[in-house]
C-alpha cells in the first residue's frame, strides 16, 4: 500500500532539516505500530519519499510524503495513527492511496508558491513598490551570484520567477512568489528579495523576513494541481 500524504511543517517543526523529516516518518509510522516497506539490500532504507526539500527555518504550509506500506489498511485509521505520533508542527493533512505505477513527487512536482513577509528599511510609497516589481519582471535575465563550496558561481535567476506580486502591511511588505522547480534547480526567495532590493533600489531589511511556502504544485498549461487527486483521498478533520 502506498499513501500519499500532505502535510505541515510550520512552528518550531521548520527546524527539522530536511534529512532528519525521514527519520521523524518513519518513527512515528514505527511507533504506530504500522509496518512499512524497505528497500532490499545491505542497507535497508524505509520506502519514504519527500518533494523538494524546503530550506531550514521555512514553514510548509502543504508539503507532501509517499509512505509505503506492507499491507493494505484503512487509510483513515493509518493517517490518525501517525498524527498522533508526530511533533508538533507537522499535521497531516489529506491522504490517498496511490494506484499501481503512481509517479512519484519528484516526477511530477514543477512549481512552488511561497508567501514572504520582510520589513522596510525605509518607508516605501505603494507606487514606488510597483514600480520597482514591474520594473524587475521585465529585465529579461537577473544574474545573482551564489556561493558554494567551490567559491562564488553567477546564474540567471529570471527564468525561474512566474509571479511575483508585493503589497505593504504596515511598516512591512508581503510578497506573493510562484517559481519553477524542477532537476536543473530553481531559485530561493531570498535571492529574488535581495535582486529586488539591489537592482530596484528598494529598501528592504533582508534581516527582518519570514518565508512560508504556500504549496508545491503540479503545473501544466497555466493551471496548478495537487499531486493528491482530487477523487479517493481522505480529508482530515481541522
Amino acid at each position: 500500500m502506498r499513501l500519499r500524504i500532505a502535510y505541515t511543517k510550520v512552528e518550531d517543526a521548520r527546524y527539522i532539516a530536511h534529512l532528519d523529516l525521514t527519520r521523524v516518518f518513519e518513527r512515528a509510522v514505527r511507533r504506530a505500530g504500522i509496518a512499512m516497506s524497505y528497500t532490499e539490500g545491505f542497507n535497508p532504507r524505509p520506502k519514504i519519499s519527500f518533494g523538494f526539500a524546503l530550506a531550514v527555518g521555512t514553514e510548509g504550509e502543504r508539503e507532501y510524503v509517499d509512505i509505503e506500506l506492507q499491507r493494505e489498511l484503512d487509510l483513515g485509521e493509518v493517517l490518525g495513527r501517525i498524527q498522533e505520533q508526530l511533533p508538533p508542527g507537522i499535521r497531516l493533512l489529506q491522504g490517498r492511496a496511490l494506484t499501481q505505477g503512481a509517479k512519484p513527487l519528484m516526477a511530477v512536482l514543477n512549481s512552488a508558491s511561497y508567501r514572504i513577509r520582510i520589513l522596510m528599511a525605509l518607508p516605501i510609497l505603494p507606487e514606488r513598490l510597483q514600480e520597482a516589481v514591474s520594473a524587475w519582471l521585465a529585465r529579461e535575465h537577473v544574474t545573482y551570484s551564489r556561493y558554494t563550496k567551490k567559491g562564488p558561481t553567477d546564474k540567471d535567476i529570471r527564468p525561474w520567477v512566474k509571479r511575483l506580486v508585493g503589497e505593504i502591511h504596515g511598516d512591512e511588505i508581503i510578497f506573493e512568489l510562484e517559481v519553477e522547480m524542477g532537476n536543473a534547480g530553481s531559485v530561493r526567495p531570498e535571492e529574488v528579495l535581495a535582486s529586488l532590493r539591489e537592482l530596484e533600489k528598494l529598501p528592504l531589511d533582508m534581516e527582518e523576513l519570514h518565508v512560508k511556502r504556500t504549496g508545491v504544485h503540479v503545473s501544466y498549461q497555466g493551471r496548478n494541481s495537487s499531486p493528491i487527486e482530487h477523487d479517493g483521498f481522505v480529508q482530515l478533520a481541522e
